[in-house]
């Protein structure tokens, strides 16, 4: 994914100069979360933060609406649930029940939605320095995660003092639906600035390798907050 990032920087930089809101490639990257039913206490703010990226294509279908393909990836990490969240009875019940307590990963994601865009420059001509976008989409993910389980775990004054941590790992592909909201620069050149905030949400509770909806929100889901640079090519609007 890496050298996917690098080759395409280096093809937009080399591309001839153009007028800005035509169709365009961008390349993001920032921290994300997951929301799942191993991965933390959310009202305490205790969870794990990990980096995403994202390469995006945007093809625009008219002034204000184009046609964005995204390819991404994300670390996924659930920390100790021991450490967020020491609720052994809740661990050994997992374990019972052949559930994770504990997940590593990664994530590949693959995704396709229109996007709408506010106040885009007509012509090459500025009309705001900043403009508003939203999308919402369909998408795939390929999940790769290292699991832990606890098998036969025994309590004593409510401290797990004995049993096995099982080590397994699992891959799966998750559709989920990808919503994207930013605030981007409009500076009427060949490049423009992004804050862009992603909302995936899953369409099952498989994402952490437990499926017992502990939570109150069923879907596993996970949210990123991306730095994004975009690069016009084509002509514009």
């Amino acid at each position: 994914m890496t050298r996917i990032v690098i080759v395409f920087f280096f093809i937009t930089c080399f591309c001839s100069t153009v007028s800005a809101q035509g169709d365009y490639i961008s390349i993001g990257f920032g921290p994300s979360m997951i929301y799942s039913d191993n991965s933390g206490l959310y009202r305490e703010f205790k969870f794990k933060i990990q980096p995403a990226v994202s390469l995006s294509i945007n093809k625009q279908l008219s002034e204000y609406v184009g046609l964005r393909g995204s390819l991404g990836t994300q670390i996924f990490n659930s920390g100790h649930y021991t450490d967020y969240n020491p609720n052994p009875k809740r661990i050994i019940n997992w374990g019972n029940e052949d559930q994770a307590f504990g997940f590593k990963g990664m994530g590949y994601i693959a995704d396709i939605m229109p996007v709408f865009t506010t106040n885009p420059n007509a012509s090459g001509m500025l009309m705001s320095t900043i403009h508003f976008y939203a999308g919402l989409g369909f998408g795939l993910m390929y999940v790769s995660r290292d699991l832990e389980i606890l098998r036969n775990g025994i309590i004593d004054n409510g401290v797990i003092v004995d049993g096995e941590i099982l080590k397994t790992n699992e891959t799966d592909f998750l559709p989920l639906i990808p919503l994207r909201t930013g605030l981007s620069t409009n500076l009427s050149g060949d490049w423009d600035f992004a804050l862009e905030f992603v909302l995936i949400t899953t369409l099952s509770s498989e994402l952490d390798g437990n499926n017992i909806k502990y939570n109150q929100i069923d879907p596993d889901m996970s949210g990123q907050i991306l730095f994004t640079v975009k690069r016009y090519f084509g002509s514009a609007w």
